[in-house]
């Protein structure tokens, strides 16, 4: 509930009687009121801390769509409400096209004031939410686009400023979607390598016998297919930066290559005699227990220590929620800019869920969710029934289980939850339960919910 007290409201009308009857209405719900007679008064208390603005349309000396328009300029944070007669509708909605928030037609009843002005308080609120995200992403809490003001992503920041412009070859560690290449390439960004390639390659996505072809490179008739010389990804990242991702599928007969390279700085292509000095800075990534695969003899032990001089390790997404709402602004803001849609805001009850949600695809897999919703709906705001049906139930699954309680106190959680997401509408509910309406019609009578 918002905390009226709070929020400073700036009253403007010509008329004493109506003036101090809105005033009076206003300070009964708490709110923080001040009052004057006309546009110019109104002017000199713009920057007094006032959250909303509400005036008269017409008023002698600068009426209220002059006063709108000032207020916009010197104060743009401001809601303004207008209120206005009958016949002057038509006016108070063009008001709207320049920024007001809404309007009231005369006679004004006190409960349509205190709403009114509460909505625009819970806008006001909003925006400054975001502008607080906003501010919090732009002074502390990236690095390029990787997001975060968890303490253990506060420490990967910590380790890519000091790692980053040196020859150490790093290996960065972490699930599938953590943004495992977003830091190699703010490794690389932020070195003095900057300006030479970052060349990354994909050991999953390319086949075992020519991976060593597509590292080193390979001289014409070095085998079957191979009609030109080529260059490799060494070469190609000659003064810069290799990263070499999912290095763990790498075979163990290429580590000893990989190896010799790293230590000697001097590759040799496949089918040439002639070795080759090459000046680049590795990096690797890989999702598997590399410390697991030398126990099972499917890593090199000499390769896995020459990697991890530097190990920086991304957690997942479910250690670290904190992160969420800061992505989520990120992410909403940045979807929003490269599909030409306009951004938009996220209801509480819908960033709750995604809050609860595990995420096991990581920060890839919530951008992508958000990426789906974005496109395709129309709304100014992100709500629970734009959410993926899946995120919806894992989210209120997470949300339920406590330590102890039954299978029983579990489902009738989960179906409560589910209600109050649907505003008790029992066939929307039973399809995210996955249950028939007649089995929820029963469990609701069961549990004695109040739906």
């Amino acid at each position: 509930m918002l905390d009226s007290d709070k929020w400073k409201v700036l009253l403007v009308d010509d008329d004493r009687l109506s003036r101090e009857a809105m005033a009076d209405w206003l300070r009964s719900e708490g709110f923080d009121v001040i009052a004057v007679a006309d546009g110019q008064a109104a002017l000199s208390h713009l920057h007094d801390g006032v959250a909303v603005l509400v005036t008269d349309l017409k008023m002698p000396r600068t009426d209220g769509l002059e006063l709108l328009r000032r207020a916009k300029e010197q104060a743009p944070h401001i809601a303004v409400i207008l209120i206005t007669a009958y016949g002057t509708v038509e006016t108070a909605v063009a008001a709207l096209k320049e920024g007001a928030f809404d309007y009231l037609t005369k006679p004004v009843k006190p409960d349509d004031l205190a709403n009114k002005v509460r909505q625009a308080v819970a806008q006001r609120a909003m925006a400054a939410e975001i502008a607080n995200l906003h501010a919090q992403l732009n002074k502390r809490y990236s690095c390029e686009n990787i997001v975060g003001k968890s303490p253990a992503m506060r420490a990967v920041f910590e380790k890519v400023r000091l790692v980053a412009d040196t020859r150490s070859t790093v290996l960065i560690s972490g699930e599938s979607g953590t943004g495992k290449e977003l830091i190699a390439r703010a490794l690389h960004h932020n070195s003095s390598r900057r300006h030479k390639p970052f060349i990354p390659v994909n050991c999953a996505a390319i086949p075992e016998t020519l991976i060593e072809s597509e590292l080193f490179g390979h001289e014409r008739g070095a085998f079957t297919g191979a009609t030109e010389r080529r260059t490799g990804l060494f070469q190609a990242a000659n003064g810069g930066t290799l990263f070499i991702d999912e290095i763990g599928e790498m075979k163990v007969g290429l580590q000893s290559k990989l190896l010799r390279a790293i230590e000697t700085r001097h590759i040799m292509a496949v089918g040439s005699s002639r070795e080759i000095e090459v000046d680049v800075r590795l990096i690797a990534a890989t999702n598997r227990d590399l410390h697991e695969e030398v126990k099972k003899g499917a890593f090199r032990e000499d390769l896995y220590y020459r990697l991890k001089v530097v190990e920086i390790h991304l957690p997942p997404l479910r250690e670290r929620p904190e992160d969420i709402p800061l992505l989520v602004r990120f992410f909403i803001d940045e979807i929003a800019r490269e599909n030409q849609r306009p951004t938009r805001d996220i209801t509480p009850e819908a960033l709750d869920l995604l809050l609860a949600y595990n995420w096991p695809g990581n920060v890839r897999e919530l951008r992508n969710t958000l990426e789906g919703i974005i496109v395709l709906s129309t709304r100014e705001r992100i709500e629970v029934s734009d959410l993926p049906e899946h995120v919806r139930q894992g989210a209120t699954a997470q949300a339920v289980i406590r330590h102890g309680m039954t299978m029983a106190e579990i489902e009738r959680e989960a179906i409560r939850r589910t209600l109050e997401q649907t505003s008790g509408r029992r066939t929307e509910a039973a399809k995210i339960l996955d249950l028939s309406v007649r089995t929820l019609q029963r469990k609701i009578k069961e549990y004695n919910l109040p739906f």
